[in-house]
Parts: structure tokens; sequence; C-alpha cells
């Protein structure tokens, strides 16, 4: 019998949806080589596509599950249930997840946990069922394979210059699925050891993501004819959903943030600070420096961002340890790092390219009390 749901834990699957949805065919494709198993199976349940992993799984040649019920991997004793959420799923058009047992080939039964998504293509006003599985026993392997993959996939990124990779559409499709299936992953059963593996690979795969689309925009700031996209927000409410979107990591090292403004502790819910400036990459440049900051800090410990606007308009970044001192040098060089079990080399080169597009600029100061301040000086004209 199908085993419940694990922990009952969501898990989200809207980017490989929108994928699908915005281009089956292609998009499916994509997955064909993924190192895990997919399948799709029309309103009554016969699988209309599968891929080599899923084959893999199961023991089955593609040929012989084309046009076959997915009770074929279904033990008899639970085809009635399977049947029923299958017809379900199709009616409500919700997801689903959890952890089944199935049977292969050799009609040996082991458990699986899945995935699944509702697709709908509007040209032919076709539904279809979109299922990830992935075998529980081999959990860690996958996301080892998934490792392998992306290091790959990044590797020949970061041979190429950054103005050409905006044009690596099919690369945006590849990296943005393994991070929707990392998430995935990240929501299943996994110990610590695991669990880091898998916010890795999703901090890579966004990370990456973020390069292919801004390449355009950073290759002109590098030649110094960016225009930046001048709008009035508040900077409070940037840097807190930037600490919010890097909950995993926050959660990981089991640190904390400290916001000051001119020496008061601020909560961004209830005060503002007011600026002028291109929002999405001044939310990127603390993207990139925060996370430096997490990443760099050893566990435990709180990263303090302090802000100055009485004359001047300085906003500091404070951690425990010290850059490298063969790294101090070149600390703002495209791919300097070390010391990380991920990362480009690119978050600070950019933070810095980011300040300068508004007549700003950062430095760092590092070895006083064991602790590295990032220094992003500001015009304060720019602030409202």
């Amino acid at each position: 019998m199908p085993s419940s749901h694990q922990d009952n834990t969501e898990r989200e699957l809207q980017v490989i949806k929108s994928t699908f949805e915005n281009n089956n065919e292609l998009s499916y494709d994509i997955f064909q080589q993924m190192p895990i198993g997919i399948c799709i199976t029309d309103p009554k349940g016969y699988f209309t596509d599968v891929n080599t992993t899923y084959c893999d799984i199961y023991g089955y040649t593609k040929d012989e599950l084309l046009g076959k019920p997915f009770l074929t991997v279904v033990p008899e004793e639970s085809h009635g249930v399977l049947k029923k959420m299958h017809d379900d799923f199709m009616q409500r058009e919700y997801e689903l997840q959890g952890k089944w047992s199935v049977k292969n080939k050799q009609q040996e039964v082991f458990e699986i946990i899945t995935n699944a998504a509702f697709l709908y293509d509007e040209k032919t006003e076709q539904k279809r069922k979109m299922t990830l599985v992935v075998k529980a026993k081999e959990l860690e392997l996958t996301i080892q394979r998934l490792k392998t993959t992306i290091d790959i996939l990044e590797n020949k990124i970061e041979t190429q210059d950054i103005a050409n990779r905006l044009a690596e559409h099919d690369m945006r499709n590849r990296i943005g699925s393994m991070v929707s299936i990392a998430d995935i992953l990240s929501k299943s059963d996994l110990d610590e050891t695991q669990l880091k593996w898998v916010r890795m690979l999703k901090d890579i795969g966004n990370d990456t993501l973020n390069l292919l689309t801004s390449a355009k925009d950073y290759a002109q700031m590098e030649r110094g004819n960016y225009k930046p996209n001048i709008s009035k927000f508040d900077v409070l409410e940037v840097i807190a959903t930037t600490t919010s979107e890097l909950k995993d990591l926050i959660e990981e090292k089991e640190a904390s943030f400290e916001l000051l403004h001119n020496g008061n502790q601020v909560e961004p819910e209830e005060d503002t600070l007011a600026m002028q400036g291109d929002k999405f990459y001044i939310q990127h440049l603390f993207q990139n420096l925060l996370r430096n900051a997490l990443e760099a800090s050893p566990k435990g410990h709180t990263v303090t961002i302090s802000i100055e606007t009485n004359n001047v308009f300085v906003i500091h970044i404070k951690n425990t340890g010290v850059i490298p001192q063969k790294m101090r040098s070149n600390f703002f060089d495209k791919y300097t790092s070390e010391g990380k079990d991920r990362g480009t080399g690119l978050g600070t080169y950019i933070a810095k390219m980011i300040a300068e597009i508004h007549q700003g600029n950062l430095t760092f100061l590092t070895g006083k009390e064991n602790t590295t301040t990032l220094i992003l000086n500001l015009p304060k004209t720019i602030l409202v």
C-alpha cells in the first residue's frame, strides 16, 4: 500500500509548471537527460512520454511503456486507490506529492518519492499529468548526480564572456528546472549533509540564472555605458526582502541579521528610508554582499548592517571572519573566491559595478577584531 505523504510537507513545482506551460515539447526535450525520472500521462492514465531515467528506475524500455497505463508499475492491490487519485488529480488540477510503493518489470516492489503537476496545452486543449520520480533509497545518489550536472553546466558558462550568456536560452531552462528539482528534494526527509548539498544546488542555479538574465546589463556596466533604471524605493524593505530570500542559508549557518540606522536598531516593517536608484540592481548588490557575509561567518554569528545618513550615506556590512591575505589585493576582481563550497567569484565584482553606476564605491576593512566590514559609499543626494 502506498505510504502517507512524507510529513505532509508541501513541494512547490511552480517553476517547472511554468516552463512546461510555455513550451511543453521543447521543455520536455530538455528534461530527457535529467538524472530524475519523469513521465507524462493523459487523462485516462496512459503513458504519453517517459524519459531515460524513468525507464531505468522501472526496468522497461520506452516502447514498452508508451501507450500503457501507469498502473503497469503499480502493485495490483493499489490499483483502485491510485487510479482514483489520478482521476481526481486530472479533474481538480492540483499538485500532488508523496511516497508510494511501486513495482518494476521484474515484479520487485520498492518505494519512490514523487511529485506531480497538472499541465494544460492551450493550443491542443489537452490535459496531462507530469510526475517526477526518485527511488527513495537513491535520494542521496540523485542529489550527487544533480550537483554534477549543474557543475558541468556552470563550468561551461564560466568559460564564456558574460555578454554571451544571455543567448543561452536552453541553458536557462535547464538550470531553472534543476533549481526546481532541488527545491523538491529539499522538502524531502534529508539529513544535514544532504540538505546542505541541495541548498548549494539551489544557490548555484539561482546565481547562474541571475547572471544569464542580466548579462547584457553587466556587459554595459563593464564598458561604462549602462543607464540605471531610476525609481524611488525603500532601501530598508529591499534589505528585508533580501534577508528573507536567504532564509535557507541563515538556518544552515544558525545566523542572524542586525539592522541599524544611525546607531539605532530598526524594523523594516515599521521604519522606512527612501532613496532613488536602480532598485533591481541595488537588491542584487545586497543579495551578493549579504550572502558573502553569511558564507564567510562561522556558525551562530550575527551579520550587522549599519546605515549612516547624518552627514554621509554609508552602509557597513560586518561579519565575523577575515579575508585571506592573498585575496585582499584582488578582492573585487572577477572570479576571486576561496574557502567556499560554492560560488562563481563574481559577487563582489558585480556589487562594485552596481555601486559605481550609482556614483558610489565599495571598499572593505578586514582583520580588526577578527571581522570583515564591506563599506558601501553612496551619494547622499540619492536619499529622498
